[in-house]
């Protein structure tokens, strides 16, 4: 290979491999091996499948095939989740036990130049002073779309900045709920014992409640404020990258006990009954704050979507460790999910129900899950028969 061709194939976007169904690759093209950061070649067996951000490797791979085999048209994210992604536009398709993926960067100008490419080596043989004139266009070219992908990789940081922000929104909401509905009920109560002590109708009982009330809505507004201070030091754990230093064993059950007291007047109001199977003596090893989060997002899902427009429902939780590792499941007799929602329900920003949230809970669940905890996620539903997540985390 000429260096000019050799300056010509870095420039190429198209990007081609092949996956066996354990995620292992088969083959791939240059263009491929670069959007992983991949020198060269690898021994074919290599590990890829978690490469696949968007959809995930899992999802290709169960997902229906078409008449041609197609699996998956559209937008495509491959790369390192904690790192550097790229989003492609490409098509999935699967014949046999493997998977082939073929995309293209969704890009105009790398689009033009490899029109123009195409063009000068049809017009190769007739001129060289028209290759020469070419070549300068091509440069021109390239210093553009230099000029093009900077602007991309700062787009894609504000990207990825946005993302955060609005996860820690998402996550600090139902605290912040809860504290500022105690504070509301505080606030009416102290102005009714006001206007009870200024008629010189108040007594002793009305006082005592009130001392009673305020005891109990301070401390629950200080638990809340608590877990929303907790909930933001995870997030800049998790926004750079890192896994947390704060790794130690704790009790799984006093856990879920503190998440489903904070979540106690969300639960009454829905008239949800929590059946928490989870010896008190069960120890895990890691943050209990992101489990916290986890068992949170679990709940307030099933309250906004499994429960929705019914009178009552039941949540239960068990959990169990062995030697080969930590299995939770958890269980909802809510409304269920049709088969194209229950394909999406780690997508981010996907949600059934935009008035009341952005579709960052679930995606944010299996993250941790996947990421951070190292294990597996999966979940099961049918429409009108509940919901059913499982977890395992090995040992």
């Amino acid at each position: 290979m000429t260096a000019s061709s050799a300056s010509l194939a870095s420039l190429l976007s198209v990007a081609q491999a092949s996956v066996n169904q354990r995620g292992d690759l088969a083959s791939a093209n240059a263009g491929f091996l670069r959007l992983l950061n991949f020198a060269q070649m690898p021994p074919v067996g290599t590990p890829v499948g978690h490469f696949f951000i968007q959809p995930d490797f899992p999802s290709l791979l169960n997902a229906p095939p078409d008449s041609d085999g197609l699996v998956h048209q559209g937008l495509l994210t491959v790369g390192e989740y904690a790192l550097k992604t790229r989003t492609l536009r490409g098509r999935v398709w699967r014949t046999g036990e493997c998977l082939h993926v073929l995309a293209e960067h969704d890009i105009e100008d790398l689009e033009r130049l490899n029109a123009t490419v195409l063009q000068l080596n049809q017009d190769y043989n007739r001129s060289q002073v028209e290759l020469a004139q070419t070549n300068l266009q091509l440069q021109a070219t390239n210093t553009r779309l230099k000029d093009t992908q900077h602007k991309l990789a700062e787009a894609e940081k504000m990207a990825s900045l946005g993302v955060l922000v609005a996860g820690v929104a998402h996550e600090i909401n139902t605290p912040l709920g809860v504290s500022l509905a105690a504070i509301s009920d505080l606030r009416e109560k102290s102005s009714q014992l006001a206007d009870s002590f200024a008629r010189r109708s108040m007594t002793q009982t009305d006082l005592t409640r009130f001392l009673e009330r305020c005891t109990e809505s301070s401390a629950l507004v200080n638990r809340n404020l608590e877990r929303m201070a907790r909930l933001i030091d995870s997030f800049r754990q998790v926004a750079v990258g890192a896994r947390s230093s704060q790794r130690n064993s704790f009790a799984l059950r006093q856990c879920l006990d503190t998440v489903v007291q904070s979540l106690g007047e969300r639960l009454a109001a829905c008239n949800v009954q929590m059946q928490i199977d989870c010896p008190a003596e069960l120890a895990v090893m890691g943050n209990a704050e992101e489990w916290a989060v986890v068992f949170t997002n679990l709940i307030d899902n099933s309250l906004k979507h499994g429960f929705r427009m019914r009178e009552q429902g039941r949540i239960g939780i068990h959990a169990a460790q062995d030697a080969h590792g930590l299995q939770l499941d958890y269980r909802d007799d809510g409304a269920g999910m049709a088969p194209d929602v229950l394909s999406r329900i780690f997508d981010p920003f996907f949600t059934t129900d935009l008035q009341n949230g952005m579709g960052l809970g679930m995606h944010l669940v299996y993250n941790l899950v996947t990421q951070r905890f190292g294990g597996h996620i999966r979940c099961e539903s049918t429409p009108g028969d509940g919901m059913r997540i499982q977890i395992d985390i090995a040992a």
